[in-house]
């Protein structure tokens, strides 16, 4: 008989595929240029902008306008960031935060609260998004330009495994 190795399947490790920050002011001009330099120092990153998708005329904003900007970090410049902007929320986050993709979504009020960053007054205060993004070895298959497939159900994280996996990590759910 074959033994069976007490090691888990590498295929079912989970980790942080992304982290991304995200400001979004509303308008195009000098806030979202402000907005820009905010992202630029806590990543150390160039932001990419965004652009609206449909025009709302009670907001005033048009199809097309840029109106956000947003960065995304991998490996261990994300693991860094996360920690970072976990210490500013107090290493807790809501349960409620998780989705049924093991994906983890909050905010911060004043990016001031991220430790190393300090208050200008030329640029002021910003609340910015925060979107943590789960993977395993394998989810490559979805993403592939060439013979793209699904992800079995099996594979897929749940929302339990998640929530195992960011408590192992140090995230506080409460």
């Amino acid at each position: 008989m074959m033994e069976q190795s007490k090691e888990p399947n590498v295929m079912k490790r989970i980790y942080i595929d992304k982290v991304i920050l995200h400001i979004g002011v509303g308008q195009a001009g000098e806030k979202l240029e402000k907005a820009k330099r905010i992202l630029q120092e806590i990543a150390e990153q160039e932001p990419s902008e965004r652009k609206a998708k449909r025009t709302i005329r009670d907001f005033g904003i048009h199809r097309g306008e840029k109106i956000a900007v947003m960065v995304t970090l991998r490996k261990k410049k994300a693991l860094e960031i996360l920690q970072k902007v976990l210490a500013a929320r107090g290493n807790a986050v809501p349960v409620s935060s998780v989705d049924e993709s093991g994906n983890l979504a909050f905010g911060i009020k004043e990016h001031i609260d991220i430790p190393g960053i300090k208050y200008n007054p030329e640029i002021g205060i910003f609340g910015l998004d925060v979107i943590v993004s789960l993977a395993r070895p394998g989810y490559r298959v979805q993403r592939r330009k060439r013979c793209k497939s699904s992800v079995g159900k099996e594979h897929r994280i749940t929302k339990e495994e998640a929530i195992e996996f960011y408590r192992s990590i140090g995230v506080n759910l409460v």
